[in-house]
């Protein structure tokens, strides 16, 4: 134990430059109403992102949502996250999952490793959403090691058959079933907001 004023003072924890390394995941993206440099290229953005993380994305691009589908599986030497999973959960009917294989195979040469690792679940009412994000989210992603968790479409805001009350009680239990996840990086691709997220 180290002593400075009498008083224990913890010593910062050795990390290796390869753990560093690890589990870091970098997108980058583009916006629409980018405008182009002096050399008539679009600036790319990034973000960097960790085991943990949550980010959102409003209205994206679908080949971006796919390529970072993709990309989540890619080994780290070619800027992946080399997930031995990407766990895909669709909550609406507007998501192609053909693009994900078109990625895939044109641009990256994986296509047999993405449809075997790639594991897509699509949920088609609010209560089904609700229970898997609260009762199996977290065993599914442990179950099939996905660090990476994308999560498409509008989470049935949009549906009028939802009664506001069952909403008022869903939404916030859904919301902490994904902030507990802490073993997987976490992108939420919306067509509307991100609620709070």
């Amino acid at each position: 134990m180290i002593l400075l004023d009498n008083e224990p003072i913890s010593l910062p924890k050795f990390i290796s430059a390869q753990k560093l390394l690890e589990d870091k995941f970098i997108l980058e993206f583009s916006n629409n109403n980018d405008k182009k440099n002096k050399t008539n290229k679009i600036k790319k953005r990034t973000i960097e992102l960790t085991i943990g993380d949550i980010a959102c994305f409003v209205k994206p691009h679908t080949d971006f949502i796919c390529d970072t589908i993709v990309r989540g599986i890619l080994p780290k030497r070619h800027n992946g996250l080399e997930s031995p999973t990407v766990y895909v959960l669709v909550t609406d009917n507007k998501f192609d999952f053909y693009n994900i294989t078109e990625i895939a195979d044109k641009k990256y040469r994986i296509l047999d490793r993405a449809l075997k690792n790639v594991i897509v679940q699509r949920m088609f009412t609010i209560h089904q959403l609700a229970h898997f994000l609260i009762i199996d989210l977290e065993k599914n992603l442990e179950k099939y090691k996905s660090k990476l968790l994308v999560i498409t479409g509008d989470f049935f805001l949009s549906d009028i058959q939802i009664s506001k009350e069952d909403k008022d009680w869903l939404y916030p239990q859904m919301i902490q079933a994904i902030k507990k996840v802490a073993n997987s990086i976490i992108l939420v691709f919306s067509p509307t907001n991100c609620w709070s997220l």
